[in-house]
């Protein structure tokens, strides 16, 4: 699972240097897959002007996959324990972003957090999942065919993977197998 932090903030006299994407790594002393232990920032308003109003940018941070469930389960989004698990729990997103933009929190006109719970109600993941657990080496993604005829697969949890650019791309092939 995911904690993603979205953040739509102003632009002016931002350093023109930063890096469209980066990666922060809090320790190579534990495993990279520990909670909280990766963290990767992407401000894609800086390669595409039009993903933000003119004068801003959008930033999304998340952590790698390496969120435990077990803290979200049984949670009311609506109540107080849930939305201090959020801050909480989103307080390492916004110290990853200020390696670069130490200011970002008072540059910030809107922010999000995403949980597993966000994951698991509005994309209808279970326990807030993003695409298949494959250890490499030990599998594939299934392709877009299956043994069904007509039945086809795409998505994060099919070739070419996960994220948008892979998720599109299995579906121009489901769209190329089908015709």
């Amino acid at each position: 699972s995911f904690v993603h932090l979205h953040v739509g903030f102003v632009a002016d006299g931002l350093d023109t240097q930063i890096p469209p994407q980066w990666t922060v790594v809090k320790s190579w002393d534990v495993p990279i897959d520990a909670p909280q232990n990766v963290i990767v920032v992407s401000c894609g308003s800086m390669l595409d002007a039009q993903m933000a109003p003119e004068g801003h940018h959008v930033i999304h941070a998340y952590t790698a996959g390496c969120e435990p469930y077990e803290l979200w389960a049984g949670l009311d989004r609506a109540g107080a324990e849930y939305a201090a698990l959020k801050a909480e729990r989103a307080e390492c997103l916004w110290q990853a972003i200020e390696r670069y933009i130490p200011d970002i929190r008072t540059r910030a006109k809107v922010s999000l957090v995403g949980t597993p719970l966000t994951c698991e109600r509005y994309l209808r993941r279970d326990r807030g999942t993003y695409g298949p657990a494959i250890a490499a080496g030990e599998g594939t993604f299934p392709g877009v065919c299956t043994p069904l005829p007509g039945l086809f697969r795409c998505g994060d949890s099919t070739t070419a993977g996960i994220g948008v650019p892979a998720v599109a791309a299995g579906g121009a092939q489901a769209a190329n197998a089908i015709m």
